[in-house]
């Protein structure tokens, strides 16, 4: 008599953290915070690039995008990233890009009391990231087509878009990016960073729907992730000015993201700040150390 032991049997679970996700029946899931046989991948080194725009809105139409709990910083801080991505051990050396959105606010329960940057919302340029960071950590994740960054008289550009349509456009004035300078990536050492400019802790709002019953929730509660928490070796930096622009879009155009465009569309600007140029070295993080705020 043959006996099958199923997949989602504890025995299979020899190693990792045991996370599962759909489909349930292969065991437990691949992904940044459990390769093949449990393989841990924090501390791996990989290169990226980040560019970002910051600028000063409305507090109060800043307020009515943000989820229970959170308020916006008095100054109406928003910036936008575009971090490129490569040599993921989790991927097996690939990379991916992604465009951010994030809001300074602080975030007030009955135990918890934290200011940073509340992540409105990511687009990333493959699948296979947004899968794990929705689900296991509550990241509000989307995809997007990111391409590499252009530059043509002194201005570096990133783009977004889904299926053709371009949402989202950043300009970079006077940055003209060169090759990755690998002098400097051999002689950098090691300090203690993060993926936001100011280096604060990031917030985020997780939100999952209860099947049948759509408008009560199976998960809704704000989380963290810890200020400075990724290792980081600095090969280039640079300041300077920069412009973000949002495309309105009628739902024809972006049918599961102009609710989302739209009102960061017509935020209004109020004053410029900064745009700024990062490359690092990163050690890979798998963010377990991202908690519930109470």
């Amino acid at each position: 008599m043959n006996t099958v032991i199923s997949k989602w049997s504890s025995e299979t679970v020899v190693a990792g953290r045991g996370i599962r996700r759909m489909p349930v029946g292969f065991g437990p899931t691949i992904g940044p915070r459990q390769g093949p046989e449990g393989r841990d991948f924090n501390g791996t080194w990989s290169k990226n690039t980040t560019l970002s725009v910051t600028y000063f809105s409305d507090p109060e139409a800043i307020g009515r995008l943000l989820p229970p709990g959170f308020e916006p910083s008095p100054d109406g801080r928003v910036t936008v990233q575009a971090l490129y991505n490569t040599d993921f051990a989790w991927l097996a050396g690939r990379g991916y890009n992604w465009v951010e959105v994030l809001f300074g606010a602080t975030y007030r329960g009955v135990e918890d009391v934290v200011a940073g940057d509340f992540v409105v919302v990511m687009w990333e340029s493959i699948p296979d990231p947004v899968l794990p960071g929705r689900e296991e950590l509550g990241l509000p994740k989307m995809f997007a087509e990111i391409p590499a960054w252009e530059v043509s008289d002194g201005t570096t550009k990133v783009r977004a878009s889904w299926d053709g349509f371009e949402f989202c456009a950043m300009t970079l004035e006077g940055l003209e990016l060169s090759p990755w300078d690998l002098a400097a990536e051999a002689t950098a050492t090691p300090s203690r960073g993060g993926l936001t400019v100011g280096g604060g802790p990031r917030m985020y709002y997780k939100y999952i729907p209860r099947t049948g019953a759509w408008h009560e929730a199976d998960a809704a509660y704000a989380t963290c992730s810890p200020a400075a928490n990724y290792d980081v070796k600095v090969i280039d930096s640079w300041q300077g000015a920069g412009a973000v622009e949002f495309t309105p879009a009628t739902w024809e155009q972006l049918p599961t993201l102009s609710h989302i465009v739209n009102p960061l569309a017509e935020l209004p600007v109020l004053h410029s700040g900064e745009a700024r140029m990062s490359r690092v070295l990163l050690a890979f993080n798998d963010l377990a150390d991202q908690r519930i705020l109470r």
